[in-house]
């Protein structure tokens, strides 16, 4: 009978284990502390189970942070209306990777930092048939460069796949929006998701932090036939797909980028801020 209870008390302490959620011990002071995570909150505890503090479990993911980070604002020097970019750093550069209609048939843009930073930057890369474009930078203060791991697959493995973006939507400052892929067509990735004027250039990631492309167009509904009303589906956002890049081609154009003397930052020249739809 005691040998049974000896077994018992094994068996239950090992299925105890294995159904507790793995805490990570630090030493600070000579003291162990435990920091255990649940899917709501982090609570910070003593070696003795005594809770010191409980914080709220961070809400973004840490792609969805990153991607916070990186986030830019990408204008032209000589017309109005801005789109979106992400700061990342490719062979050995630091970029911004934008859609190539942002761009347009510029040879330099301004990409816009936080608190006021402003730096120019040299388009180097531009397929305007998948709709991306990659502009060589000088180092940003303010704005932390994500390394550059494209998405290489397209195929019917994206469908479903959870991504998320941070643009500049119309006059919104840093938003982060969510979705999924629904579709593969026409060499581009249908997602449903949100996007407006603004947004286009935004680095799409999936949830191992991928850059899958950028934001390149909202769709568009035809109501009425031949004579109807165009609307904006801005919850039906096309993708341009990394993966339809000639990826050789971009590093040799990023390793081989002479950035001119001109190219460097004006940190405090904040862009004028502007409103409405064409943002």
């Amino acid at each position: 009978m005691l040998r049974w209870i000896k077994s018992f008390i094994i068996i239950a302490s090992l299925l105890s284990v294995s159904c507790t959620t793995p805490v990570l011990s630090l030493n600070s002071n000579s003291q162990s502390i435990e920091i255990l995570q649940t899917q709501d909150t982090v609570e910070v505890r003593t070696a003795f189970g005594e809770v010191l503090e409980v914080f709220d479990a961070p809400n973004l993911s840490i792609t969805e942070q990153r991607a916070r980070s990186a986030a830019v604002k990408v204008r032209s020097l000589l017309q109005d209306g801005h789109g979106s970019g992400t700061y990342m750093i490719a062979h050995g550069r630091r970029v911004v990777v934008t859609a190539a209609h942002v761009v347009r048939n510029e040879s330099v843009m301004a990409i816009d930092g936080r608190d006021g930073e402003t730096v120019v930057g040299q388009v180097v890369f531009k397929d305007i048939d998948v709709d991306i474009a990659f502009i060589v930078v000088p180092e940003m203060e303010t704005r932390t460069a994500i390394r550059y791991r494209p998405q290489r697959n397209y195929d019917e493995r994206l469908i479903g796949a959870n991504i998320t973006y941070t643009g500049f939507p119309s006059h919104h400052d840093l938003l982060t929006i969510r979705g999924y892929v629904a579709s593969l067509e026409r060499e581009m990735v249908v997602t449903n998701m949100f996007g407006w004027f603004g947004s286009s250039g935004s680095g799409v990631f999936d949830q191992h932090g991928r850059y899958l492309g950028c934001v390149s167009g909202i769709d568009v509904g035809n109501f009425g036939g031949l004579f109807g009303i165009y609307i904006p589906l801005e919850s039906i956002v096309w993708i341009a797909p990394a993966s339809k890049i000639d990826h050789e081609m971009l590093k040799v154009r990023i390793v081989t980028a002479q950035l001119p003397d001109t190219m460097k930052a004006f940190p405090g020249a904040r862009a004028p801020r502007r409103g409405g739809l064409r943002d």
